[in-house]
């Protein structure tokens, strides 16, 4: 009996030990998952701020290449985009001296959220000659840290001098003219003071801090340890201690200790997506506080539990003990054989009293989730049946049959649309007019999933009734922009690019909606980008007008069309496609007919792409016009 008590004692010894160790790592794991928590919320909106800032500049772009440039309409796209920026206070274009209108030296549109009528409005005040952004801190850093057009730069903090007063970043993007010339900006302002509230108010224990800083810009944007020097805008050279973190990257969360007035701390540190640093520091007294004198208790317990046992071992194995634990074991036997029913009946109210209720809660609880997790595989296989029947009403809607006229040897064409999610709203289409034309079609609906693949039903039924009806590419484009301006409350709009191909003369008349520059290989020679006069989107201004073009193709010429998910298509890396590798890729081989070489540009960009997950539609569309080579080898 005393060897069976002394066993007992020993493994209680462990336990406690191994408790120890165990809570020691809870507890640092809990202050690391609420930094990456914080952290990545703060990186949500920072991803969020740069995904707006660069449709915004690419809408600006838009604006600067179109023909007709009224004030208006440059005041109404910066108050639409910005009306999709609800955690931004603020929004504009601003253009290059002189670059968008020749009589004026600074132009440029700005929108931002108007407390007193709750909603966003422009605001005219910035276009006033009188202020000259150029000269501004923010337009200058911006300008100087942008390269290309999917650039983002973050400005320093800095605080408002319009009459908030608050403290504020900006992030822009660039605008670039067709030759990659910089034209001008967008930005984005954002009031930072709630998030900064938020992250310092963050306090494990009672005399734990927060340092939120820009490293690059050498700059505190807040520091909570009372009594020091480095407060906000105070340099990073001012805390002694900023030398001993050792911040992770923006995807993982670094640790250090350093000494400061006596006290040895712990930090928790980490790299946020903008580049700035986010770390909270623990006395590391604090952070095991308790631990010591659990063990202390925990021992006397355990000395004083030893004598007991001894004096009244035999009432406690044969009543006490060993009758309920069967109880236990016999419960806990029958819930593992599936009886969700079972209950454990001991009422005492001791430690088996409690533990019996718990098993009961536990049994009730389990019988629960289990038949809530049925209902839930139910109800997500209702779900995923219904979006395998949306994915092939949409795959319907699409000429999916090749050749498609297997009796015309004019041409030959062939196209394809991998969505990014079930449905998509990238669409294509081809269809004959008459006997001598050809017409074809690609676009690209504003957003993903459901709702782009309902707008993009829509606009495909429009673009071809009206091209059926016998009306020019510019006049189908105007009817279709009109038809889908009306009650389109949601701000979907497309990109799109139709073309009508005379098959007798070989004339190619096409107009372009704001959609990629395809491109043209003539006979003999590489692909390069067709030149083309781009309009603005479909569905964006009920007023737009679109004008055609027209060239002429000769047998043995191709055209490539392709929407935006090709040259956008990231790695893991997020690296971009890109159009230069779109160019190399299809002219690499350029004698390859129009389904393999639609084919090669897709297995390039799985290459590029490796695991990276599908952010956007893919869709690609390829037309040649066949000489006599080319027909023999269709007919083989």
């Amino acid at each position: 009996m005393l060897g069976f008590f002394t066993l007992i004692a020993a493994a209680f010894a462990v336990y406690s030990m191994m408790v120890t160790e165990n809570y020691r790592q809870l507890r640092t794991n809990e202050v690391l998952k609420t930094v990456a928590f914080e952290s990545e919320r703060v990186g949500t909106v920072i991803a969020e701020m740069e995904r707006n800032v660069v449709d915004l500049a690419l809408s600006g772009q838009q604006f600067y290449l179109s023909e007709e440039r009224p004030g208006e309409l440059g005041a109404s796209i910066s108050v639409e985009n910005f009306s999709a920026f609800p955690t931004a206070v603020g929004g504009g274009i601003w253009y290059e001296p002189y670059a968008l209108n020749p009589a004026k030296e600074r132009v440029c549109y700005y929108a931002f959220f108007d407390p007193s009528i709750n909603a966003v409005r422009h605001d005219p005040d910035f276009e006033t000659q009188e202020y000259d952004y150029l000269s501004q801190m923010w337009y200058q850093t911006i300008a100087e840290g942008l390269s290309w057009k999917y650039d983002t730069v973050w400005t320093p903090p800095y605080y408002d001098d319009t009459g908030t007063n608050a403290l504020m970043t900006t992030v822009g993007a660039g605008i670039y003219d067709n030759v990659g010339r910089f034209v001008g900006m967008s930005t984005v302002d954002w009031d930072i003071r709630s998030m900064v509230k938020r992250l310092t108010t963050i306090k494990p224990t009672a005399n734990s801090f927060v340092l939120l800083a820009s490293p690059k810009d050498d700059y505190v944007i807040s520091n909570t340890q009372p009594n020091t020097a480095g407060q906000t805008g105070a340099s990073l050279q001012a805390i002694a201690w900023y030398s001993a973190l050792h911040p992770g990257s923006n995807s993982t969360v670094g640790t250090g200790r350093f000494t400061d007035g006596g006290l040895e701390y712990i930090s928790f540190s980490r790299i946020l997506a903008n580049g700035w640093l986010f770390s909270v520091q623990i006395p590391a007294g604090e952070i095991f506080a308790g631990i010591e004198t659990r063990n202390n208790q925990f021992t006397v317990i355990i000395a004083a539990a030893f004598v007991g046992l001894l004096l009244l071992a035999g009432i406690l194995l044969s009543w006490l003990i060993n009758r309920p634990l069967r109880k236990l074991t016999l419960g806990v036997a029958e819930l593992g054989s599936g009886d969700l029913d079972k209950t454990i009946e001991i009422k005492s109210k001791d430690e088996f009293g409690t533990l019996a209720a718990a098993f009961n809660k536990m049994t009730v609880d389990l019988k629960a989730s289990i038949e809530e997790s049925a209902r839930e595989r139910v109800e997500k296989e209702r779900i995923g049946a219904e979006l395998n029947v949306a994915t092939q009403i949409q795959a319907s809607m699409l000429p999916c049959i090749f050749p498609p006229f297997p009796e015309r040897d004019e041409f030959d064409i062939y196209a394809g649309m991998q969505p990014a999610k079930e449905v998509g709203g990238d669409f294509y289409d081809f269809f004959l007019l008459d006997e001598n034309t050809l017409a074809v079609v690609i676009a690209d609906v504003s957003g993903k999933g459901v709702p782009a693949a309902l707008f993009m039903v829509i606009a495909k039924t429009l673009i071809q009734n009206t091209a059926l009806s016998g009306k020019r590419p510019e006049v189908v484009f105007g009817i279709v922009n009109k038809m889908l301006c009306e009650n389109n409350e949601a701000g979907m709009f497309v990109t799109a690019f139709l073309g009508y191909l005379d098959l007798t003369t070989g004339s190619f008349t096409y107009v372009n909606a704001g959609h990629n520059p395809p491109l043209l290989k003539r006979k003999g020679e590489n692909f390069d980008w067709l030149k083309s006069k781009v309009g603005f989107v479909l569905a964006g201004d009920e007023d737009t007008f679109y004008l055609q073009q027209e060239i002429q193709l000769a047998p043995g010429d191709e055209l490539f069309l392709y929407t935006d998910g090709v040259t956008e298509a990231v790695n893991n890396k997020e690296e971009l496609f890109g159009e230069a590798r779109l160019l190399d890729t299809v002219n690499r081989s350029p004698a390859l007919p129009v389904k393999v070489l639609t084919q090669a540009v897709k297995r390039e960009i799985e290459s590029f792409a490796e695991d990276a997950q599908q952010a956007d539609d893919i869709t690609m569309l390829a037309l040649q016009v066949c000489d006599e080579t080319d027909k023999q080898t269709t007919e083989g």
